[in-house]
């Protein structure tokens, strides 16, 4: 059998009822709660316009931005490489002539670059090391799959960094020319002949002049040239050119080469096969 509600549940119920009756009467009748309902209506507006204005479409622009730059970078990346590829080439030709009468290279055909050079990109290079101490060294992956030796010249679109000492299915490393146990046969236009090493600074090599084998030509900014003794590097490519004479003894000096290139410009190389 259902319970009845008690007089006093039944007072509270018809209480509330008249309660809000009348709310709803005063409300109609004279708009009493219009402001807040105004009220609320304009804070609803002004949080979703705000969350529009300043949460959503900043975070929305934030984002694409983000997107548009990664964008941008990879092209541009992908540019640079392309240009550093194509100054490569164009430093092969314009060098082709001196190449050409070399006998360690068979370039007949360097407009096609028919495997003659090797496209190759930086995988590991660390510069800390390069710019503090005697070992400078990097690691190069080749483009393409060829057969890729020791001893095989290095160069970037600034000339010649250095050759190639290790190989592997995959990888190669390179020893650049400031390597301090690194040696390049060069000469000057005077027919100067020297085995010059590498000073372990970047972009310098040196050579120890004996002063009492015969009188020496030399001066600043003089063009220091490839002899190709040796039969790694061409004969005739213009390597630097003199930075410093350093007097060692009075029948001695020290020949300090600042090179043409530099291996921080470039992240892809090219190979001579």
């Amino acid at each position: 059998m259902a319970r009845l509600p008690d007089r006093s549940s039944r007072f509270m119920l018809i209480a509330t009822f008249i309660i809000c009756s009348s709310i709803l009467f005063v409300d109609f009748r004279f708009d009493t709660f219009k402001p807040v309902q105004n009220f609320y209506n304009s804070s609803s507006i002004f949080i979703r316009v705000f969350s529009s204005e300043y949460v959503v479409r900043p975070l929305y622009r934030s984002l694409s931005s983000m997107r548009d730059t990664r964008r941008a970078k990879e092209e541009n990346k992908n540019l640079k490489e392309e240009l550093n590829k194509q100054l490569i080439e164009n430093y092969i030709i314009s060098n082709k002539e001196i190449l050409n009468r070399n006998i360690f290279f068979d370039v007949t055909n360097l407009e096609k670059l028919d495997l003659k050079l090797i496209p190759a990109k930086v995988v590991d290079f660390d510069v800390n090391q390069y710019r503090c101490c005697d070992k400078h060294r990097m690691f190069l992956l080749p483009e393409v799959s060829s057969d890729i030796d020791s001893f095989k010249v290095v160069i970037n679109p600034e000339g010649i960094v250095g050759q190639t000492i290790k190989v592997n299915s995959s990888l190669f490393e390179v020893i650049l020319l400031s390597d301090k146990s690194h040696k390049i046969p060069i000469q000057n236009e005077n027919k100067f002949y020297c085995e010059a090493s590498g000073l372990g600074i970047p972009k310098k090599i040196f050579c120890d002049v004996d002063l009492t084998l015969g009188d020496k030509d030399f001066e600043l900014k003089q063009k220091i040239y490839s002899s190709g003794l040796g039969g790694i590097f061409p004969k005739g490519i213009e390597i630097g050119s003199i930075y410093e004479i350093k007097d060692l003894t009075p029948k001695e000096v020290r020949i300090i080469i600042d090179l043409n290139a530099d291996p921080l410009t470039s992240n892809y190389f090219g190979v001579l096969l």
